[in-house]
C-alpha cells in the first residue's frame, strides 16, 4: 500500500513539473519565423537543463539548428 501511495505521489509531482505556464510550447516553424524570441528561448534552454528537455525548448533548439544550417 505504501509503495502504491508513493508511486502515485511521485507521478503527481512529476506531472505538475511538466507544466510550463510561463512558456507555452511554440512550434518549430514559429521559432524559425521569430528570430528574437528564438534566440532568447535558446539562451534560456541552454542555461537550464530541466527546461532543455521540454517540447518548447526542443522546438526552439531544432529551429535554431535549422536556421544555422540552412538559413530561413
Amino acid at each position: 500500500m505504501k509503495k502504491a501511495a508513493l508511486m502515485f505521489l511521485s507521478l503527481a509531482i512529476l506531472s505538475a513539473c511538466g507544466r510550463d505556464a510561463d512558456h507555452p510550447a511554440q512550434t518549430k516553424d514559429w521559432y524559425v519565423q521569430h528570430d528574437t524570441e528564438r534566440l532568447a528561448r535558446v539562451s534560456e534552454c541552454n542555461n537550464d537543463a530541466a527546461q532543455k528537455v521540454t517540447p518548447d525548448c526542443q522546438n526552439a533548439l531544432t529551429a535554431q539548428a535549422q536556421v544555422v544550417a540552412f538559413g530561413k
